[in-house]
């Protein structure tokens, strides 16, 4: 696990440049604190920081192949590489070290890009054709390494996270009110945007072809054709995955919870290897530390604990600099990668079990949503939901309550983008605009979250199959894998995910949603596993990692909230409305106010990117 930095050019690079890619590698050197290299050719940089993982002695990068021709500055783990080294070798390839980031090289001399659909992992990397001159960008398919890219004049510049780019350093950075905009909906950047501007992401599973003087050409890798199992070999398909995410030369770890996801891998894992787990304190169950030390004890691992601490600004602070966008629930996510990395670099998560087995509330309420539109048409439905929202209105003041948002469902019922955009909490219009948005805000042609989502929305016969892959596309990728990255990173540690994995996903493909919902949540997968956990950890109510809102702001960020959410910063920046800001803060805590603290939550966070991204003041 790495970070990548550098640039194509039309122009010649010149040799004084090289100051320039080792300062964009040194803004990534927590990624990467065990080595660092910078490389030049007539047309192209590449920079490289290193985690040392696999082949820690023979893997420094940027690599370049046995014969010169091509070279490599690659981030993430290939966990196939092994076959692919026997394959490559019985075809005549040569290698000269023990590394997975050579067999990429092999594999694109062999096969072309296309080749890169026989990859198994996380990744994203450059590549360099010196002989052709051509240069790749390249993500994997289930975007968990990010890639940033930015155009400037006849240069292409390329990063693992945006702040090594030209666009964000001093007095360039700029931020992107419609991606903020869209972070304030979704509380994630949709597609491939950043809150910079100028600055986008390379689309999950792209390959980027660049040529002096010729168009960008972007393609698509081939879907693996990696065969699945039979149904009934749901359990082998997940040992497989742990197992591949095993792969290592250095000792691998896990976050252990309470809950199925995180035993169901250190289940598995510690059947192969002596395990030992981490656990962060916090939850939505006050027995959530306890469940997971007990998950151990059943599992026979070790398990290590600690608590949210430590001065929480500075904390935030550095947070938003690693993110390089608010986050609501990050918070907790780092502290546990900063337990973790005291003692390993790499680590297993069960992140990606919700949503591979519809495990989410929000899954349950969208099924009860389509079986009630069976029987109760949208002729219906719209009126009687619009009724209801004006009663709401009138006996409550409470912008965007639970109530009032649960309404606007029953009148969405039927237009499933919408119904699924209401209850993920997309609250875009031109009333809302106008009591949440500043002058600077509402002075910007922003896009409609409910048409960007309805845009992206997938075309398929179930709207809960819709559902789930716009999620494992979208929320997926940008919240909750660009979240594990960069705050593991920001401590150089792995985090591997093996309910992210290719054929895992395929495998899953084949299930109907009523077989991986029938018996309730994750119903599905608690059968798979009955064998394998036992009968306490199965048992146990879904519990999440995520903060009370109201009273975490009350009780942590309140004194914060009196510097970073004052009247005199929020209308410096133009922003956000003071208005609304100074009534959520003065209404009790509640859990129906959930929603309106993320949003404090978030415009707090924001403006901490301002100070130090946009002004430079800290």
């Amino acid at each position: 696990m790495c970070g990548i930095a550098g640039w194509f050019s039309a122009a010649p690079i010149h040799a004084n440049t090289v100051a320039a890619l080792k300062s964009m590698v040194h803004t990534l050197r927590h990624r990467g604190p065990d080595g660092e290299g910078a490389v030049l050719f007539d047309h192209a940089a590449l920079g490289h920081c290193r985690l040392a993982i696999i082949d820690p002695d023979g893997g420094q990068q940027p690599m370049p192949s046995h014969d010169g021709r091509y070279c490599i500055s690659f981030n993430g783990e290939i966990y196939n590489y092994q076959t692919l080294r026997k394959t490559l070798t019985a075809q005549g390839h040569t290698f000269q070290h023990h590394s997975d980031t050579e067999v990429i090289l092999e594999l694109y001399r062999a096969k072309g890009w296309q080749g890169f659909a026989q990859l198994r992992g996380m990744y994203s990397f450059a590549l360099w054709d010196n002989q052709l001159k051509q240069g790749f960008l390249v993500r994997d398919p289930q975007g968990i390494k990010p890639l940033f890219i930015q155009h400037q004049g006849d240069q292409l510049y390329f990063a693992s996270e945006a702040k090594a780019l030209p666009a964000c350093q001093p007095q360039q950075s700029q931020l992107n009110h419609n991606a903020l905009h869209q972070l304030m909906n979704f509380r994630y950047l949709p597609g491939e945007l950043s809150l910079f501007e100028g600055v986008s992401q390379l689309a999950a599973g792209s390959v980027l072809s660049w040529q002096p003087s010729r168009p960008l050409q972007q393609h698509l890798i081939p879907a693996t054709t990696t065969p699945t199992t039979p149904t009934s070999d749901t359990l082998s398909q997940l040992r497989n995955s742990v197992e591949q995410h095993l792969t290592s030369d250095v000792e691998v770890a896990c976050y252990l919870s309470g809950g199925i996801d995180s035993a169901t891998i250190a289940a598995i894992a510690v059947q192969q290897q002596p395990l030992r787990s981490f656990t962060l304190a916090v939850g939505d169950d006050p027995n959530e530390a306890i469940n997971a030390a007990s998950t151990a004890r059943l599992l026979g691992i070790q398990n290590q604990q600690a608590e949210i601490g430590g001065n929480l600004e500075q904390q935030l602070l550095n947070l938003v600099w690693h993110l390089e966008t608010p986050k609501v629930n990050a918070l907790q996510v780092s502290q546990l990668a900063q337990l973790a990395s005291k003692e390993v670099k790499v680590v297993l998560s069960g992140l990606g079990g919700d949503e591979l087995f519809l495990g989410y509330n929000a899954h349950k309420i969208f099924s009860q949503c389509q079986s009630l539109s069976r029987w109760l048409p949208r002729l219906a439905s719209r009126p009687l939901g619009a009724m209801g929202n004006r009663l709401i209105n009138t006996l409550q003041r409470t912008p965007w309550s639970e109530p009032q948002r649960a309404m606007q469902m029953l009148q969405q019922l039927g237009n499933w983008p919408q119904l699924y955009g209401l209850l993920r909490n997309v609250w875009d219009d031109p009333t809302m605009r106008q009591r949440i948005y500043g002058p600077r805000m509402l002075d910007q042609p922003l896009e409609n979250s409910f048409e960007q989502l309805e845009q992206r929305w997938p075309k398929t016969e179930s709207p809960i199959a819709s559902m789930a892959k716009f999620e494992l596309h979208n929320k997926m990728v940008n919240d909750l894998l660009w979240q594990e990255d960069r705050v593991s990173m920001a401590v150089g540690l792995e985090v591997r995910t093996p309910f992210v994995d290719a054929p895992l996903i395929a495998h899953m493909q084949q299930f109907s949603l009523e077989q991986l919902m029938r018996g309730g949540a994750k119903g599905y997968l608690r059968q798979v596993v009955k064998g394998l956990l036992p009968a306490e950890i199965l048992h146990r109510p879904k519990s999440g990692f995520q903060l009370d809102s109201p009273h975490f702001f009350h009780q942590q960020l309140k004194p914060l909230a009196n510097r970073w959410l004052s009247r005199e910063i929020t209308e410096r920046h133009g922003l956000f409305n003071y208005t609304f800001i100074d009534w959520v803060q003065k209404q009790p805590p509640r859990t129906g106010l959930r929603w309106h603290y993320f949003m404090l939550y978030l415009m707090l966070l924001t403006h901490m990117w301002m100070m130090q991204f946009e002004d430079k003041t800290t």
